[in-house]
């Protein structure tokens, strides 16, 4: 299940550390089945009940043309929600590019893993390109690492979209493997590629005062495949 976040600690300035087009809302942004690669309710909570935090500390701001995001927090035992002493980091770092697009990179360090085996990792790559009012594109490309985990821990996304007021055209490629595993994030669904096209004629009429514009469109879906091992 997935409930956002509401402490103030994670709150301010949390748009600094949302990859690949996403704030830190993760499917309730609209996404869907896109993993999010830094959702802050991994911190501090385990088992529905809450785990003391030690220590911690957070810089957000902006150098320039960079979006700077440090996050390191050190979270104690409790038995009853089986969780050990825990070490969270996140580093996240975007640059402004043309006029409203944007690159970066995410990495994220969980130690030990859930396993309470040595730690887990998450790098992270993406570009969120803009061209005029009506185009843009998002790119991703993610890997984790897992002591014991084998498999496919790979995902990667690729979105073109054309938004006009007249005319609309969408294009998404999503993969996701099956032991793709952010241990600082959240995966709704894993094991499985994805590609849809979406078009669409949304027409305003000119002398009807109660129909302003009518919408028309047609979406393929490849239905989702589990990945050959």
């Amino acid at each position: 299940l997935f409930f956002p976040e509401k402490r103030d600690f994670f709150l301010e300035g949390q748009g600094i550390f949302g990859f690949s087009g996403q704030g830190d809302g993760g499917p309730s942004d609209g996404f869907g089945d896109v993993p999010t690669m830094f959702f802050s309710r991994r911190i501090g909570l385990s088992k529905g009940q809450p785990v003391p935090a030690i220590a911690g500390a957070r810089v957000t701001g902006k150098a320039g043309d960079f979006d700077l995001g440090l996050i390191n927090i050190q979270t104690g035992n409790k038995p009853s929600a089986d969780a050990v002493a825990t070490n969270f980091s996140v580093v996240r770092i975007k640059r402004d590019i043309l006029r409203r697009s944007n690159i970066g990179f995410l990495v994220t360090r969980r130690g030990p893993s859930m396993n309470h085996n040595d730690s887990n990792f998450t790098l992270g790559i993406d570009a969120n390109l803009r061209f005029f009012e009506n185009i843009e594109s998002n790119l991703y490309w993610a890997r984790t690492a897992t002591p014991g985990i084998l498999g496919s821990d790979v995902s990667y996304r690729g979105l073109f979209e054309y938004a006009g007021d007249r005319y609309g055209f969408r294009i998404e490629q999503l993969m996701v493997g099956d032991k793709f595993n952010p241990e600082i994030g959240f995966v709704r669904r894993d094991d499985f590629r994805r590609s849809s096209v979406n078009i669409r004629f949304s027409p305003r009429t000119t002398n009807n005062r109660i129909i302003r514009q009518s919408v028309f469109g047609g979406e393929r879906n490849e239905p989702f495949s589990i990945i050959p091992r």
